[in-house]
Order: structure tokens, then sequence, then C-alpha cells
């Protein structure tokens, strides 16, 4: 787990950096109103501290013949979460490595876990918050993310950096990881991509994305 102060001094710097931003949740749904019921899906934001990601059911991945599936071929739901490569893999944080994460360009990874059921107790997070999105919204987000991955030609699969019998697998990412591109802006480019009304840009902190999850959530409920 992230060390205290670890936690806070990123959180301070997201802080200085998004003091101006608007910080209320952007409202509205995920679905239009002529989305038919039977392609409705739901996705899953995770949150556990500072850091968020997101989840989907194995059985509603549109590509089927995609890779990792077969590497969490046990599991029901994948949750996918972004981060710095040494920072998020660390056995032990230090002040160092949270300033390195965030400061500089680096190499990032994608962390899956899989489980059974989007539970918090399952994924020992903090909170989990169901997403109404529609199928076409699905399949770009999860287009979008497979693109995320680092490949391995000429096969292109997904190079896997460390596996855990849980199954709990980390991957090389494309993307450079550095402020203000950070985890939960990450994620809430997930939403934007399944048609979420929700500005990325804006979004540095775990807090905003669960605010912007929960008003999708509400209105999709109405």
């Amino acid at each position: 787990m992230h060390s205290n102060h670890s936690r806070q001094l990123l959180v301070a710097l997201a802080l200085f950096f998004v003091c101006a931003l608007p910080g209320c949740a952007t409202g509205g749904s995920c679905l239009d109103e002529t989305t038919a019921r039977e392609s409705i899906r739901s996705i899953y934001i995770v949150k556990r501290a500072w850091h968020t990601g997101v989840a989907v059911a194995a059985a509603d991945w549109p590509n089927r013949s995609w890779s990792v599936l077969a590497d969490f071929s046990e599991s029901d739901y994948l949750e996918f979460g972004w981060g710095e490569e040494r920072f998020y893999q660390a056995a032990t944080e230090s002040t160092w490595l949270a300033l390195r994460a965030a400061l500089w360009p680096n190499a990032s990874v994608i962390h899956v876990i899989g489980v059974s059921a989007p539970a918090a107790n399952n994924l020992r997070a903090d909170e989990v918050i169901e997403v109404r999105v529609s199928a076409e919204g699905l399949r770009q987000m999860t287009a979008a993310i497979e693109q995320e991955f680092t490949e391995r030609a000429p096969a292109a699969t997904p190079v896997l950096l460390s596996a855990a019998p849980t199954p709990n697998h980390f991957y090389s990412a494309k993307r450079k990881f550095f402020f203000p591109h950070l985890c939960n802006w990450w994620t809430a480019s997930r939403l934007a991509e399944a048609n979420c009304p929700i500005q990325p840009w804006t979004v540095v902190t775990a807090g905003r994305v669960v605010r912007e999850a929960r008003s999708f959530e509400s209105v999709a409920k109405h």
C-alpha cells in the first residue's frame, strides 16, 4: 500500500495545480435518450485512496480475441489501472519515487486485476461505483484500453511484466506518466471514451472522478 507521506505529497501537488479548475461534477448521462435497454452495459469506477481505475465484465469485452482475456480466463471481471512504472510496482514507496513519478516523464504500466464480482471487498477498494453506458460506448472504451498496452510484434500481444496467482498482473504501457497526466486523468479519459460527459484535462484527484461517476450513476437511475 502507498505510504501516507507519499499520498499526501501527491495530493498536495495535485491541489496546487488543480485549484483553478472546475471541481464540481459535470452531471448528465453517459447514455443517449434513444439507447435501447438491451444495449446498456455496466462499467465500474474503482477507488483506492488517491487512485482510481475502471472495471469491466470479461463477458462484455467486445474483442473476444484479445490475449489479455486469456490471461484472466478464470475471472468474471477485470479492473484496469494505470501508473508510473517504478512507483506503481514498488514494494515500499518513498518520497523520492513519488516525486519522480509526478514530476518527470517516465515509463508507465497497466495493472490488471481479475475478480469474481466488482464489489469493494473483492477489489480491496474504498468504493466501487457502477456507471451505465451504451454498448457502443463500451466498445469505444475497451478499444482505447487495448491501445494503451505496449505490444510485442508480430503477434501484437501485450507485454506482461509481472504476474501473481491472484490473478494480479502488470503490463507495459505505451504512454509516459507525468503531471498532470496521472492515474485519475487516465480513468477520466476512459469515461470520456464511453461517451460520459467529462473533460479529462480538468481531472487530477480521485475525489473528482468519484463525484463524476456518482453523478452519472444518479442520472441513469432516473
